[in-house]
């Protein structure tokens, strides 16, 4: 069997996608005439190498509330793929659900179906897919899943927030120290060299810095430096010791690390939360959550955790024995534990972390704006100094006299 990647279009000229199995074009075209849309084409595809693919997280967010909304108005899950399909404009989206609607015609369950696209539904969406369809509580488990997703798109929005700030000062900042040292020094220099008097070092060290940054050579190595640094950082980050060592350092760094943690520690309990809650045993939900963060310290870190449950201690001793988990998460998984509530205690962690992480994302951006702008400040008001004080100088002595 040959797969086609096909494209019709439906009544309202809108163009579909999807992928279709068939020994030839002649029955591709055959298959798809059965659909009852125009056919336009198609080709022969690479099926694995489609399957790879990666879409928008709004793609799936969206999908995942449309999905919720069409079966619990009681649409069977069939019609509700044909209804996504029409009604999805992302090429990617429109080819995933033309193959999970074919997989469950052939009568393979949904999750079975989601795990042929691992890079855009990721392991817990499956597991609790997995989950809703064993239980027959799918509407709900989609419920929870949309509130998951929308948690991650608000997680997302308040990194680019705390991120955005610092990076529009740097970037300006980058071009400003550039044009000072590339067009005004330089026209400052020829002036200062004629003059009869000795340069300040503050002023020797900018023209220094001036006449380097306008060298080919300079350039070419600090971006040969720069790409280099690059790739190494990506290459060691691909070896397990050292991605773990530099997981390690960043978790330690001060203040922005302990926000770090705080944000990973709150994916890993809103997962472990909705996991347990939709009945996924624990140790199957240690290893689903791991795999929302992206940080080797706190995975390893979990797989402990999982290693001491398996030999038979409860989930609050092998918390307990990970120094840098949070004492407040330790007790509350242990308050948890005991009382058999312990969906209900993650929960509360996971809103306490919230509200701290929302609290130190605002102290940081109130300490940062004025540091950066003091940093910027002051380079600017050096490379003035640099250039004026030789003038000043100057003035003085012919004041002087």
């Amino acid at each position: 069997m040959i797969s086609f990647l096909y494209q019709v279009k439906d009544e309202m000229g809108r163009n579909l996608y999807g992928i279709i199995d068939a020994r030839d074009k002649k029955e591709a075209k055959k298959k798809i005439s059965s659909y009852n849309y125009y056919f336009v084409s198609a080709k022969p595809c690479n099926k694995k190498k489609i399957f790879k693919r990666t879409v928008k997280f709004q793609e799936v967010l969206m999908f995942t509330h449309r999905l919720t909304s069409l079966m619990e108005a009681g649409i069977p899950i069939l019609a509700a793929m044909n209804i996504l399909w029409r009604q999805s404009e992302d090429q990617t989206v429109q080819i995933v659900i033309s193959q999970v609607r074919t997989s469950l015609e052939e009568g393979s369950d949904m999750s079975s179906s989601l795990d042929s696209f691992p890079r855009i539904f990721p392991s817990v969406y499956r597991a609790l897919i997995k989950v809703g369809e064993k239980s027959g509580a799918l509407v709900h488990v989609l419920n929870r899943l949309s509130e998951y997703l929308e948690y991650r798109a608000q997680m997302v929005a308040r990194v680019k927030k705390v991120t955005m700030y610092p990076v529009v000062v740097i970037i300006f900042a980058v071009v400003i120290i550039f044009f000072l040292f590339s067009f005004v020094v330089p026209r400052f220099e020829k002036v200062l060299m004629r003059m009869d008097v000795e340069l300040p070092m503050i002023t020797r060290v900018i023209l220094d810095i001036s006449n380097k940054m306008k060298s080919p050579v300079f350039m070419f190595g600090l971006v040969s430096f720069t790409v280099g640094a690059v790739v190494l950082f990506l290459y060691l980050k691909r070896m397990d010791k050292v991605a773990y060592w530099i997981d390690k350092t960043i978790l330690k760094i001060p203040y922005f690390g302990h926000i770090l943690t705080i944000l990973s520690l709150s994916q890993l309990v809103r997962s472990l939360t909705i996991l347990l809650g939709a009945g996924v045993p624990v140790l199957e939900s240690i290893d689903v959550a791991n795999t929302t963060t992206n940080n080797r310290k706190l995975i390893s870190d979990l797989g402990k955790v999982k290693k001491d449950i398996e030999e038979g201690n409860s989930l609050y001793h092998s918390f307990k024995k990970i120094r840098d988990f949070p004492v407040l998460l330790t007790e509350m998984i242990g308050i948890g534990e005991s009382s058999g509530m312990m969906v209900k205690i993650l929960e509360k962690v996971t809103k306490h972390f919230d509200d701290e992480v929302d609290m130190e994302m605002n102290k940081f951006l109130t300490l940062l704006e004025p540091a950066l702008i003091l940093v910027v400040g002051g380079i600017v008001i050096l490379t003035l100094l640099a250039i004026y004080l030789p003038i000043m100088t100057i003035w003085q002595e012919m004041m002087k006299s």
